[in-house]
């Protein structure tokens, strides 16, 4: 192989490497990673109707993950009731569970916030793609208007605690 053609070689693979990496930044410029999929995806709300969550975008939206089961996720919906009532906050609950069961329960303790729901996998998998590393649930998330994920709570959620998160952005 000539000089000139190993030359043409690592120009045109330079060239590429360079192309390829500009392209592939501006694609991600202003979408996260974490949330890129969610604002994708329409669930199923308790009408059994589907809610584009990309109408949720450009809004600040607190994401809260729960199931029927989850004694703790029980235990935080009137508080999430409240905090929504008193807030300008988008609040959607996320339930991992089977939506008749979910019907079901609201005859038990109201939801008064939207509520959509995941099967078991997939509302597991959007929780981890969202950061839920530890596969808890309840698990809530703030989403900032632009995608990204501003904060992530553990469990129970404190309100005190999402209001003092909130409070920053407001």
């Amino acid at each position: 192989m000539t000089i000139r053609k190993l030359l043409l070689i690592v120009i045109v693979a330079s060239l590429s490497l360079v192309s390829g990496f500009l392209f592939h930044t501006k694609s991600l410029e202003g979408t996260d990673p974490e949330s890129s999929a969610l604002f994708n995806m329409s669930l199923m709300n308790l009408e059994k109707k589907l809610v584009p969550i990309n109408t949720y975008k450009g809004d600040w939206l607190v994401m809260n993950f729960w199931a029927t089961w989850c004694a703790p996720c029980r235990e935080e919906i009137p508080e999430l009731n409240e905090f929504y009532k008193n807030t300008e906050v988008q609040l959607i609950g996320i339930a991992i569970d089977d939506i008749d069961d979910v019907i079901k329960f609201q005859d038990e303790i109201p939801i008064h916030y939207p509520s959509l729901v995941l099967n078991d996998i997939d509302g597991v998998n959007l929780a981890k793609s969202l950061g839920n590393k530890r596969g808890v649930l309840p698990f809530t998330v703030i989403i900032a208007p632009d995608g990204s994920v501003n904060n992530r709570f553990y469990g129970k959620v404190k309100i005190p605690e999402l209001n003092q998160s909130l409070s920053n952005i407001k």
